[in-house]
């Protein structure tokens, strides 16, 4: 589906990113894997290679915007352009094991999950964004996280910063509309990591569904072969965010 097509996914290193160009690699794609550690991004090349993709591996924090921008030159002068963008590396102060109350959280903790959520999506943004105008018909796909909608314990900053990727989604698509790029958002809910599967949970009493990382890269994918929807948030979290129900 996507072959002569290049793609871009940070935090491409586990879970839902790495199930994401993954995903990308069996449908064709070209692929630049982005992710801070060394050793899970070559893991994910090494099963993309597999899978006959071309890839270029990326290791860096998306913090770091002159090593992003660095990346993106190196990566359109080998494939030519990039044609999706897959904004997917983030998280909470969880990353830091300091997930705490607000009122308790540490300057330099919110800075983090500010920076890694916000800024580190704006710095690959801006990166493939002049090229993609020049090209035109192009993708840029952001996580956000359902903690934008409704909220999470001991993460307001989390949950603030994935409510300004929804925003940032709308008015970037509403800018760059006239150059035939679409832009959206999937807001995950609770999905498996590391290989864990969620079956069935219970949210604060209340019973959901918890998904796993194709539920994820199955929409993203689906995002970017279409040419028709832009500036939209599909929240994927099956059902945890409906409110109470009856049985």
């Amino acid at each position: 589906m996507f072959k002569g097509k290049t793609v871009m996914i940070t935090g491409a290193g586990k879970n839902i990113g790495k199930e994401i160009a993954l995903d990308f690699a069996r449908n064709g794609a070209n692929v630049i894997v982005c992710d801070y550690n060394r050793e899970y991004a070559e893991q994910t090349e090494k099963e993309m290679l597999q899978a006959g993709s071309e890839v270029m591996t990326a290791v860096c924090d998306v913090r770091d915007r002159a090593k992003i921008f660095e990346y993106v030159n190196c990566a359109v002068n080998r494939f030519g352009k990039i044609d999706i963008l897959v904004n997917n590396a983030g998280g909470s102060a969880g990353l830091l094991n300091k997930l705490t109350r607000f009122a308790d959280a540490e300057e330099s903790t919110v800075d983090f999950v500010i920076d890694t959520n916000i800024k580190g999506t704006f710095n690959c943004t801006q990166a493939v964004l002049k090229s993609m105008i020049k090209e035109q018909s192009e993708k840029i796909i952001n996580l956000s996280s359902i903690a934008a909608i409704c909220g999470l314990y001991d993460r307001v900053d989390y949950s603030a910063a994935k409510a300004a990727l929804i925003g940032m989604t709308k008015s970037l698509a509403m800018e760059v509309g006239e150059y035939n790029i679409c832009v959206n958002c999937v807001s995950p809910g609770a999905i498996s990591r590391d290989g864990l599967k969620l079956s069935h949970m219970t949210f604060m009493g209340e019973d959901g569904h918890g998904g796993n990382p194709k539920d994820i890269s199955d929409t993203v994918l689906f995002l970017a072969s279409q040419d028709f929807i832009t500036g939209q948030n599909f929240v994927v979290d099956g059902g945890r965010t409906l409110g109470p129900g009856h049985r």
